[in-house]
Order: structure tokens, then sequence, then C-alpha cells
């Protein structure tokens, strides 16, 4: 079990990277629209950074809920 989560943090550490690159090229620009609306700013690469941010925050706390409530359902 302990394989799977280090995997996951391995792939989801060096995939950010490209992550960013790829969502700050305007894959789901939408997500960071409204903050550059609310700073009146063209800059792409701080909005896009915070939102790339969030994604894999989201994505990290999905994985941790399953991995837990799977490690936990095991006795």
């Amino acid at each position: 079990m302990t394989f799977l989560r280090r995997g996951f943090y391995l792939i989801a550490g060096f995939t950010f990277p490209g992550f960013w690159m790829f969502h700050a090229s305007g894959f789901y620009a939408h997500l960071y629209r409204p903050i550059q609306n609310l700073f009146h700013s063209p800059a792409i690469g701080w909005p896009s950074l915070i939102t790339a941010l969030l994604i894999y925050l989201a994505a990290i706390v999905c994985f941790e809920i399953c991995y837990r409530l799977l490690q936990s359902s095991h006795p």
C-alpha cells in the first residue's frame, strides 16, 4: 500500500510543472480568468499557478481520502 502512495506522490511531483505549462497555455483557462479579472491583470503565469495548485491539491485530497478509507477497511 505504501508503494501506491509513494508512486502517486512521485508522479504528481514530476508531472506538476508540465501540467502548469499546459494549463498556462490555455487548457482550462476559464479557471484562472476570474483571478485575472479580480486583480485586473493580464498576466497568465501566477493565476494559472494558483489554479494548477488548487487542482493538484484537490486530486491529492481525493487520493488521500480514498487511500485512508481503503486502508481502514482492511484489518
